[in-house]
């Protein structure tokens, strides 16, 4: 890939540095155009998620800067490697992907790639920050969520889904309430997308992984989950079809849910 809309491409030592649009004075200024940039603004941020994560601001706003590190059964061994630059591309192309099919997601506005041996990269992004932003994990913690907002959350999911996004790691984590109660989806990168929406069974798969993070988040954190959330009435909107192979479902994935439930019972809180 050698050229991405509304960004440039500069070739650097071992590696290429994208930029967005109108970013480029803030990126040099941050030292972005080097390696050693990056890490010593992520070596003085905070830990989240698989690593360190720095919040710096810029002329241009503020932005978020990490390593990008793969998770799974491949993380442990893989680290901060990745086989090919499509998936670390997918940082940049996906998210504005995602814009122009209306869904809110931060765009980026940098990344990153050096060579790792053959046929090996390891990527650093930079994303620009939601004001007053928090996650529904935070959200849980603080104070149990509204109906409203779950509503918001869960119709924000159907529109990444009616979309034609697939996200496969989509959790509490990576949902988003601003200040003005808008959702944000985020981590797109590992995303398939398709020209029509999902099917029943992508759609229920993506919404029962929401309510085992929800009941994870509450457990691990001495919380009692809320019984009376209705995930697939908040989610379909009274969809027929989607009704009926929750139905189908229903025995199934309840069961799945009580034998993690009870293995997050034995772990320590947070």
């Amino acid at each position: 890939m050698t050229s991405i809309d509304g960004f440039s491409r500069q070739k650097i030592p071992q590696g290429e540095l994208w930029l967005a649009e109108g970013f480029e004075p803030a990126a040099i200024e941050l030292g972005l155009d080097h390696r050693s940039g990056w890490e010593r603004h992520i070596a003085a941020g905070v830990h989240a998620g698989r690593g360190k994560v720095a919040f710096v601001e810029t002329d241009a706003g503020s932005v978020m800067l990490k390593q990008l590190r793969r998770g799974g059964v491949a993380g442990p061994i893989w680290r901060e490697r990745f086989p090919s630059r499509r998936r670390l591309m997918a940082n940049l192309t996906l998210p504005a992907l995602a814009r122009e099919r209306g869904i809110a997601t931060p765009p980026a506005v940098a990344l990153l790639l050096i060579a790792s041996g053959p046929s090996l990269w390891r990527g650093w992004l930079a994303v620009r920050t939601v004001p007053g932003a928090v996650d529904f994990i935070d959200r849980v913690r603080e104070r149990p969520p509204t109906h409203d907002e779950w509503a918001e959350a869960l119709g924000a999911v159907r529109r990444l889904h009616d979309a034609g996004f697939g996200h496969p790691d989509l959790n509490l984590g990576n949902l988003m309430v601003d200040a003005a109660g808008d959702i944000w989806v985020i981590d797109l990168d590992r995303c398939r997308v398709r020209a029509g929406g999902l099917e029943p069974d992508a759609r229920i798969t993506a919404i029962r992984r929401i309510e085992r993070s929800y009941h994870k988040t509450c457990l691990l954190n001495g919380l009692d989950p809320d019984s009376r959330i209705d995930w697939l009435e908040l989610y379909s909107g009274g969809d027929r079809s989607l009704d009926l192979r929750w139905e189908e479902r229903r025995d199934l994935d309840c069961a799945r849910l009580e034998r993690h439930r009870r293995g997050w019972r034995r772990q320590p809180r947070l």
